[in-house]
């Protein structure tokens, strides 16, 4: 930086002259450190706080006003309930402001405790008794609707096991729409459509008749698996007792069924008791055998029956090749001779 040059400045008269002059309006002189020529501000008084708002005047309730289409809607979900009867209470909870006519399943509820809607809806009560969940309306007329296309796709009449009361035991058994056709067709039905032998069977064996089939395997108080053995097992009795002219046991008929013996398989095993003829009576110096153990042999259940039946037969062949005993009280007048298995030879 250049040197500073006052050459040329008068400074005449500054002997005389008054530095209070020098002061500013708030007696700070110019040359005092950290002078600020601007005059000091006053602090600022802080703002009044705004006044409150005056409270106002409550406003007076806005009466409800109803809408006039919501009496037909209330009615149109009431009619799909079944629940007509029920149009003026839910009417009435609703102008009260009660439920919101917008929300289906609130307006249903508002009634649930209304004798119409327990009895419309009376499974409900059994399933919660047993620990069941309640079903809601919705879920309630669906299972309805689907226990009746069960009855219709088999093909069964209307007015078969479709009856409220039918429908209310089903649904408080907590019986699936799946379950309930498996009860048609592999119960009911393979009863209802066998033979009469069969049907005779299940009067024998169960006490069931004809007009209690559907009763007897459509009711929800019985096992599945249970009613599906029963079934076969009169089967398997009715090929018995026309084939080898022996009438089973309920016991026996149910052992047979529970082992997986197919009616087919029954039809043969049966066809070759009604074959034994002479072996399956006992003579002097063989061991006795009862009409199960016979059976059980065939069916390969008694390997002990199915040796004594095979002792007898290899004995009586003996004793007719040797012109024993058996051959001479065995002859018939035409001359023909009954083998072990009861045949004329």
């Amino acid at each position: 930086m250049s040197d500073l040059n006052f050459s040329g400045v008068d400074f005449t008269g500054l002997a005389n002259l008054n530095l209070g002059d020098l002061r500013d309006s708030q007696g700070r002189y110019p040359m005092d450190p950290g002078y600020d020529p601007a005059p000091a501000s006053p602090t600022a008084p802080a703002p009044p706080s705004p006044e409150p708002p005056a409270p106002s005047a409550p406003s007076a309730p806005v009466p409800f006003s109803p809408n006039p289409d919501a009496r037909n809607t209330i009615k149109a979900v009431l009619a799909s309930y079944g629940l007509d009867a029920l149009s003026d209470i839910l009417w009435s909870n609703y102008t009260s402001g009660l439920v919101d006519v917008t929300n289906p399943q609130a307006l249903i509820y508002s009634i649930r405790n209304e004798p119409a809607y327990k009895e419309r809806f009376k499974a409900n009560d059994a399933r919660m008794k047993a620990g069941l969940p309640e079903l809601s309306p919705g879920e309630y007329i669906g299972l309805e609707d689907q226990y009746r296309q069960v009855v219709r796709s088999n093909g069964l009449p209307t007015g078969f096991y479709d009856t409220a009361d039918d429908i209310t035991k089903l649904i408080s058994g907590d019986v699936s729409p799946s379950e309930f056709q498996s009860r048609i067709t592999n119960g009911y039905n393979a009863v209802a459509n066998a033979d009469p032998e069969v049907r005779r069977q299940m009067q024998d064996l169960y006490g069931v008749s004809e007009g209690g089939l559907a009763a007897y395997f459509l009711d929800p108080t019985r096992g599945e698996p249970l009613l599906q053995q029963q079934a076969q097992a009169a089967k398997i009795a009715a090929r018995g007792r026309e084939l080898g002219g022996i009438q089973l046991t309920r016991g026996t008929a149910e052992d047979l069924a529970a082992r997986g013996i197919t009616e087919a398989q029954a039809q043969q095993g049966f066809s070759s008791i009604g074959q034994l003829g002479e072996l399956s009576t006992q003579l002097s110096g063989e061991t006795a055998l009862s009409q199960e153990q016979i059976i059980g042999q065939q069916f390969g259940t008694d390997t002990q029956a199915a040796l004594e039946l095979e002792k007898r037969r290899r004995r009586r062949v003996g004793e007719f090749s040797g012109g024993g005993g058996f051959a001479r009280t065995q002859g018939e007048t035409s001359g023909a001779t009954r083998l072990s298995v009861g045949k004329a030879e």
